[in-house]
């Protein structure tokens, strides 16, 4: 069996997610995880499928018709590296221009791979700001100090929490 991993993005509209399974089960492919979400009026996701190889190029030619979707499918690359370390990073602070490409620069400068990334900002109506929340899900190195890590990421600003814990799946 192949493993896919297809990219989508278009307007949203009721019925996308039905239409994706359905083409996806209709040329033999199995839905095995996904990630999809609605922001500013578009609807983008990433999908993991498995599908026989007979099978891939009906399923990528199905799946590229879909009007108004924008899809990108790539096969999946074997993986041959020991399994790294998952910790969840939380950085909360004032909002601001550069908070994460700040953080995201530290985390790359100690090789340290971001697996999700979910963002938001939350008013904070006793402070008169509005407060910048970032959650990743760090792949760590397994000889990295954590430490060494929230130290790093508590110097980029005054006002940052950082709270860095092992990753529990949902």
């Amino acid at each position: 069996m192949k493993h896919l991993i297809i990219t989508i993005i278009g307007k949203d509209r009721p019925g996308l997610v039905e239409l994706l399974s359905d083409t996806i089960f209709q040329n033999n492919g199995n839905w095995l995880s996904s990630s999809l979400s609605k922001l500013a009026g578009q609807f983008a996701g990433i999908l993991q499928v498995e599908v026989a190889p007979e099978d891939m190029p009906q399923l990528s030619a199905a799946l590229t018709k879909i009007d108004e979707l924008q899809i990108h499918i790539v096969e999946e690359a074997k993986k041959t590296a020991p399994l790294p370390e998952l910790h969840q990073l939380t950085v909360t602070g004032n909002d601001r221009p550069g908070i994460v490409k700040e953080v995201t620069t530290l985390l790359s400068q100690l090789n340290i791979n971001i697996n999700k990334l979910k963002t938001e900002t939350q008013s904070a109506p006793n402070w008169g700001y509005p407060i910048f929340i970032a959650t990743f899900q760090l792949e760590t190195p397994a000889n990295i100090d954590l430490d060494i890590i929230q130290d790093e990421l508590e110097k980029l600003a005054d006002d940052l929490t950082v709270d860095i814990e092992d990753y529990v799946p949902a």
